[in-house]
């Protein structure tokens, strides 16, 4: 399947009308993201986090009037701040982690798994530009602090925006996060599903936002609009319709493939955090960054108590154990 979509994404343009993909660096991966630019009356950019060169190029050539974050994810917002003279708008759920940063660590899941005690660290650390950057997670980014320093507007899930010939349909995606949202774009049968990017990885709802069931259902939601061709933000790029149906059975399959490699393990009652160090998400290697362990502990737990309510496992105290 992979070696099929990766030849039909070389035969693909990346321009509808005046719809523009802009390739992230390094293949689109994360931290990195696929941007897309409207060339229309209204000037747009959703999800400025193709790279900084890259946008600094776009921006020289173009006037932007209006930049997009589909959420309030690092990737999807990285470079809001080179756009000093563009509007800046999120959807109305995550907007208030651009009106004020301490309503992001309970979102991301900071304070979840590390208290309220780490948020202000957190702060400082992404407040100085000379801090150390972690070394698989983009948590202590100085483009934190600088991307997340104000917001021009909101826009709401089934909301039409009229860009001049574009025409641009919110829909609302939860799951991945609270305020996921798709852009779709009718008239050019195109959708902007960002990060229900059918990468091998898999899904991914690790911040305290984040649902399993939700994420699932959006998925199934998305791949019936009538669109002909499906943008991911991450890696697999521009995909055909009968593309992404043929790939989401296996990118939603991932989720019981985690199901089953926790159910591995518990032949003998664990704990949520003796689980977590397991590594089974991440590969235990990783968890060096305080981001990617934190990750790993929240999916993981999603996974638990999901399985606890299917009666798959069963709770001892505060330990877990497959039935």
């Amino acid at each position: 399947m992979s070696k099929r979509i990766s030849q039909r994404r070389k035969d693909i343009t990346s321009q509808f009308g005046p719809i523009q993909i802009i390739e992230g660096e390094d293949g689109s991966r994360y931290p990195y993201c696929r941007s897309v630019f409207i060339n229309d009356d209204v000037k747009v950019l959703i999800d400025p986090g193709a790279g900084l060169q890259r946008l600094t190029e776009m921006k020289k050539k173009h006037r932007i009037d209006m930049v997009f974050n589909t959420h309030f994810h690092f990737d999807h917002i990285a470079y809001n701040y080179i756009f000093d003279d563009s509007r800046i708008l999120i959807n109305e759920k995550e907007a208030p982690c651009l009106r004020d940063r301490r309503a992001i660590p309970p979102l991301i899941g900071i304070e979840e798994v590390y208290g309220k005690g780490w948020v202000d660290g957190w702060l400082e650390r992404i407040a100085d530009p000379t801090t150390e950057k972690s070394p698989y997670s983009p948590q202590n980014n100085h483009e934190w602090w600088l991307s997340t320093a104000r917001l021009d507007g909101e826009y709401k899930w089934g909301e039409v925006l009229d860009f001049g010939k574009t025409k641009m349909h919110v829909i609302g995606a939860p799951g991945h996060s609270g305020g996921f949202s798709c852009m779709y774009f009718p008239r050019y049968g195109a959708i902007y599903v960002a990060d229900l990017d059918l990468t091998p990885f898999g899904p991914w709802y690790a911040g305290s936002d984040g649902d399993i069931d939700q994420f699932i259902s959006s998925c199934r939601e998305i791949e019936n609009v009538d669109a002909e061709f499906f943008i991911t933000s991450h890696e697999m790029g521009i995909l055909s319709r009968e593309e992404f149906r043929a790939g989401m059975d296996g990118y939603l399959a991932v989720i019981d493939e985690r199901d089953r490699q926790i159910l591995s393990v518990l032949s003998a009652p664990l704990s949520l955090e003796e689980v977590a160090r397991l590594g089974l998400i991440y590969g235990r290697k990783y968890h060096v960054d305080a981001w990617v362990y934190m990750w790993e502990f929240i999916t993981i737990k999603k996974h638990l108590l999901r399985m606890e309510q299917h009666q798959r496992v069963s709770r001892i105290g505060d330990r877990f154990v497959a039935v």
